[in-house]
């Protein structure tokens, strides 16, 4: 004489959000979901048709080299090993950088010991940072790590989230504001939890960062971030024109490099002369392209790739 479940609540919960298990599921467990689904809703207790809105099937976790992990193949990763070695938010960190999800992922030594140096680093940093005032390049770096982060986290696209909370990382200085080092610990969390609660609290927080709200993206000066793309573009196409006069014995007399820009682009490289001297390895020059002509060589400048001239 009573009903079955308590449609209000019902209405709450389901249909769920989202299901994610492994593909060898879909012939047990997940086929008896769907149909008393199906046959509650022929009942007409529900109304809907599927248990859940999204389907995600994880990959599988295989050996070394792409072999498939057995007792027999001695070849299987001891999750207690692990923990006890690495550390557990450093084995969550490297197996959600090697693929999205949905892809099957090899396990790699020399992968996990990397991701293993990383944390260190992390955690080195955080243990002699000084609390101070951040760049406004940083600070536009940081909302937009937080708004790709959060698109990343949304579609599931852990491995694009870790490069780009690796890369914000690396942008930091010995001195960054407080809040600056708090959203990056949120970003982090997810993926290193026991690590980011630590360091939170190591920041004078006394609540728990896992209790605290998700980041919300502030203001991206996209000026400053197309900047410093240009500069690390600058930099690592000087080295490549290094790397050919090596390989034609011709580098080792060479003392200068002479950045050729447009007259609007002379300000951006100036200011990051010392970041691109640092990044060569030789002093940097940089010149209007309108002196090109007195080098007696063919120097050309666009916007966003200056001329080179390596001396």
């Amino acid at each position: 004489n009573k009903e079955i479940f308590d449609k209000e609540k019902v209405k709450y919960w389901t249909p769920v959000d989202i299901y994610i298990g492994g593909v060898e599921h879909a012939c047990m467990h997940l086929i008896y979901f769907r149909f008393y689904t199906k046959f509650l809703r022929d009942l007409g207790l529900l109304d809907y048709d599927e248990p859940v809105v999204r389907l995600f099937n994880q990959g599988m976790l295989m050996g070394e080299g792409g072999v498939k992990m057995s007792k027999s193949k001695g070849n299987v990763i001891n999750p207690d090993e692990v923990s006890k070695k690495y550390g557990m938010d450093t084995a969550r960190f490297f197996l959600l950088s090697l693929a999205t999800p949905d892809k099957p992922r090899n396990w790699s030594k020399r992968g996990i010991e990397s991701c293993l140096r990383f944390m260190k680093k992390i955690m080195n940093y955080f243990g002699n940072v000084k609390i101070g005032r951040s760049s406004n390049l940083i600070k536009s770096k940081v909302n937009k790590t937080i708004k790709e982060v959060t698109e990343d986290i949304e579609n599931l696209d852990y491995n694009l989230a870790i490069i780009r909370i690796r890369n914000l990382f690396e942008s930091f200085s010995q001195e960054e504001e407080k809040k600056v080092l708090e959203n990056f610990l949120k970003l982090l969390s997810p993926f290193c939890p026991h690590i980011a609660e630590e360091l939170w609290s190591k920041l004078g927080n006394k609540s728990f960062i896992s209790l605290e709200r998700w980041p919300k993206a502030g203001k991206i000066d996209e000026k400053l971030l197309k900047e410093e793309e240009q500069v690390e573009k600058l930099v690592e196409d000087i080295n490549n024109i290094k790397k050919i006069l090596e390989g034609r014995s011709e580098l080792k007399d060479k003392r200068e490099v002479k950045i050729f820009a447009i007259p609007s682009e002379l300000d951006v490289y100036e200011k990051a002369r010392e970041k691109i001297e640092e990044g060569v390895g030789l002093k940097v020059s940089v010149i209007s392209i309108k002196e090109a002509k007195s080098t007696g060589k063919v120097i050309k400048a666009k916007p966003g790739k200056p001329g080179i001239l390596v001396e």
